[in-house]
């Protein structure tokens, strides 16, 4: 029997094989713009046909799980106690670097591990109580002790989500979806608490006002860009001074 010889295009491949080919290629082509225009940017996360509860808890929860933000923050107290204090803070997990500005003061701050790295002005030592090594200290790194250092506890991601929790997990009002600097979030107007949350992505927070005998601003920027707090070199430790 004579054998039909299947003549090849200029690629090698036989003329209908080639076509075959082609069309198959050309709907994975169609296929992966059409996923690529569909899917491109951050989902939907459900939180614009959620409760005002809801919202807060989702919220706290994502937080919760960053693996790292910036915090900025301002705080005016109404007690006469108190002065007005700010913070600009890069947090991941239990490590935290920044400033934190208390009255007059601004404080360099570290948290690695478990331990609380500060460092200010010589009248900032006085006010915690280190007035014979105020000269000393100021301008210099310093570890404090596990007392001292708890006044910071909240400048961490899990602590700062508990001290909003009393805020946040009773949460009521209209969810409203809205924008915040340039991406679809919603809107929450509780009784004294204003939250703009992610709407989509993970349902983060990204700015919280509370309005009372604590009048206050957080912003919540940069989540999941790298960062780490290490450890100052050559800090005088407090515990070791008395």
């Amino acid at each position: 029997m004579r054998m039909q010889r299947v003549m090849p295009t200029r690629s090698g491949v036989p003329g209908k094989a080639a076509r075959q080919v082609a069309a198959l290629v050309g709907a994975l082509l169609l296929a992966a713009g059409l996923a690529g225009c569909g899917g491109g940017g951050p989902k939907d996360n459900g939180l614009a046909k959620a409760s005002a509860t809801e919202v807060g808890n989702r919220t706290l929860d994502a937080f919760r799980h960053a693996e790292s933000v910036r915090v900025l923050g301002r705080l005016a107290s109404g007690s006469a106690d108190n002065s007005a204090s700010s913070w600009d803070l890069r947090m991941a997990g239990a490590g935290t670097s920044g400033t934190f500005t208390s009255g007059k003061h601004k404080i360099d701050v570290v948290k690695a591990n478990a331990d609380t790295f500060i460092r200010g002005d010589q009248g900032y030592y006085q006010e915690i109580g280190e007035s014979d090594a105020s000269a000393l200290l100021a301008g210099q790194w310093v570890r404090l002790t596990p007392t001292q250092a708890n006044q910071y506890r909240f400048l961490t991601v899990e602590g700062l989500a508990l001290s909003l929790t009393e805020y946040l997990s009773t949460l009521s009002g209209t969810v409203t979806p809205t924008t915040f600097a340039g991406r679809d979030a919603v809107l929450v107007k509780g009784s004294g608490v204003t939250l703009y949350a992610a709407a989509t992505g993970d349902p983060v927070p990204l700015r919280i006002d509370v309005v009372g005998s604590d009048n206050g601003r957080i912003e919540f920027t940069d989540y999941d860009s790298a960062t780490t707090a290490k450890a100052p070199e050559g800090a005088v430790d407090l515990g070791r001074l008395g």
